[in-house]
């Protein structure tokens, strides 16, 4: 029996491949169009009824079978046939990942005299359409781990980077998304949780890493439609920690405050009290019953001294005692009490309100332990 090999295999299994991945979740199965023509040994085309057989194999020779399929009573008129080759669904025996691979396609003919397994085996090739997804392409679909887990069927899209060594050649990116939008995650189906990203979700203790050549930057509310809302929780849901678009942190007593101080951020720890509170220590000494004490030029920037502020002294020696005679915006000065005229030394400390936070006083951070409900 001599046979003629279709010409169009490598075109219609290419056509059939990209539709498997762009619409695969859909459930549309991956099943391609064969065409063949059949002869006797003498050349004559053959006709009536043959049974056929296709197996997918990982190589040219040997391999492993990947798929098999047997059909029976196949029509042949002068010679050629028209069938299709494939599963009726997804997850009947051919799944994405074993078309992710190359593969070669081995037919065997039975036209109930001679049975004859047709060689060399031919391999799929793609068509230009099969190596990129067009723009505008989409991947959808719905899926859940009852129906499609055994079939290990993970995700709507896969994609896998198995590369262990770190060596000196590094990984590629498993997925590069060029463009200043970037990557973007909506459409959940639960009000208020749109995009979400997770680590493994089937592995206990799975990390989310993020890595930065440079900054990482968040913007909160970005498209200004609200009061966006940066949370920590732990796993039982609860707020551990909470930054607004306004700077409001919460808890503030575990955290301290970075403040601009003329081109610089300078980092503050302020006070646990019901107001916002900046404080600065120093120590000088009088001189004759008298001593003007300047306040720290950095300090004063990230405070209103304008609003007022109030300065403790402690004296470091035997004397009359201490007091403020004067405060200013550049300083105060400190005298001894009773009009002495000691040169005792003394420590101070100076409290101001963070400016603009001058009538912030016990701040509503959230009013329950849920979703962060905020005044």
């Amino acid at each position: 029996m001599k046979t003629q090999s279709p010409t169009r295999i490598g075109l219609v299994i290419a056509i059939a491949v990209l539709a498997l991945i762009i619409t695969g979740c859909n459930m549309l199965s991956p099943v391609m169009s064969y065409q063949g023509r059949l002869t006797d040994e003498t050349g004559e085309p053959l006709e009536g009824n043959v049974d056929l057989t296709f197996k997918l194999y990982d190589a040219v020779t040997g391999g492993t079978e990947v798929y098999s399929e047997a059909q029976t009573g196949v029509a042949v008129s002068d010679g050629l046939f028209d069938t299709t080759v494939g599963p009726a669904t997804l997850i009947a025996g051919l799944a994405p990942k074993d078309l992710a691979q190359p593969l070669w396609l081995e037919v065997t003919v039975d036209d109930g005299t001679h049975t004859e397994t047709l060689a060399p085996r031919q391999r799929l090739l793609g068509s230009p359409y099969a190596f990129t997804l067009m723009p505008g392409a989409v991947v959808s679909g719905t899926m859940d781990t009852g129906t499609f887990e055994a079939y290990d069927i993970e995700a709507v899209l896969s994609v896998h980077n198995p590369f262990e060594d770190p060596g000196a050649n590094p990984a590629l990116p498993a997925l590069l998304v060029r463009g200043e939008t970037g990557l973007a995650l909506a459409g959940r189906t639960e009000t208020d949780t749109y995009g979400t990203l997770y680590s493994d979700p089937g592995v206990d203790n799975s990390n989310l890493a993020f890595y930065s050549n440079d900054d990482v930057e968040i913007w909160l509310d970005n498209n200004g439609g609200g009061n966006g809302q940066f949370r920590i929780y732990n796993d039982v849901g609860d707020l551990l920690f909470r930054v607004t678009e306004s700077g409001t942190v919460w808890p503030m007593s575990v955290g301290g405050a970075v403040v601009q101080v003329d081109d610089e951020y300078r980092s503050m720890t302020p006070i646990a009290s019901p107001e916002v509170w900046f404080e600065d220590f120093g120590a000088a000494a009088l001189q004759e019953g008298a001593a003007v004490v300047g306040i720290d030029r950095l300090f004063a920037k990230t405070v209103n001294l304008d609003a007022g502020y109030h300065v403790f002294l402690t004296a470091l020696g035997d004397c009359n005692g201490l007091y403020v005679a004067n405060k200013t915006g550049a300083g105060f000065e400190v005298r001894e009490l009773g009009g002495g005229t000691s040169s005792v030394g003394f420590d101070y400390r100076i409290v101001a309100h963070r400016a603009g936070y001058e009538d912030v006083r016990l701040e509503l951070q959230i009013s329950s332990l849920d979703e962060g409900e905020a005044d």
